[in-house]
């Protein structure tokens, strides 16, 4: 969308992502594993409700902390609002 080559526009997405994707994901491991290591102290059944249940609440967490990431990403340019 910017007239970039390729080489600009995957470094531009390289910057962009790895530390969107960095910040959502410090969200979601961290939550996982204060509800593992913390909350239940044991690892939880993959196939189970109470497991995607706890990362349904990470995915919550990992908005949380990639919002202000985002959001200063969007003000410098880097990213484009949508």
């Amino acid at each position: 969308m910017r007239n970039y080559s390729f080489r600009q526009g995957l470094i531009e997405a390289i910057k962009a992502d790895t530390l969107s994707l960095t910040a959502w994901q410090a969200g979601v491991y961290g939550w996982m594993a204060i509800a593992i290591f913390l909350i239940f102290g044991r690892e939880l059944d993959k196939a189970g409700p109470v497991f995607w249940f706890m990362m349904q609440i990470a995915m919550g967490c990992g908005f949380i902390t990639s919002y202000p990431v985002n959001w200063w990403l969007i003000r410098k340019g880097v990213k484009e609002p949508m």
